[in-house]
């Protein structure tokens, strides 16, 4: 079973420790991709695939980040009201 863990490194020998355990193949330490580069990754794969099935063009990220932030600001309204 894989896990996957987010650790916060304290006393700088916890990550020598990290590392030597990743050097005899028992974890794996990789970066942490931040969450506009896991959206832009995936938004290009998703363009990808409409391209290849000959949907229409795809949203762009400014159109895709406008649309959110209206519905946003929609739901909020509507909150407001209650």
């Amino acid at each position: 079973m894989l896990k996957t863990m987010q650790i916060e490194i304290i006393n700088p020998k916890a990550e020598r420790i990290l590392r030597e355990l990743a050097a005899v193949e028992l974890i794996r330490i990789g970066k942490q991709e931040s969450f506009r580069t896991h959206l832009d990754r995936l938004t290009q794969s998703v363009k990808r695939h409409q391209e290849k099935q000959g949907m229409p063009e795809p949203m762009s990220m400014d159109e895709i980040t406008t649309e959110v932030k209206k519905v946003r600001a929609e739901r909020y309204a509507k909150r407001k009201k209650n």
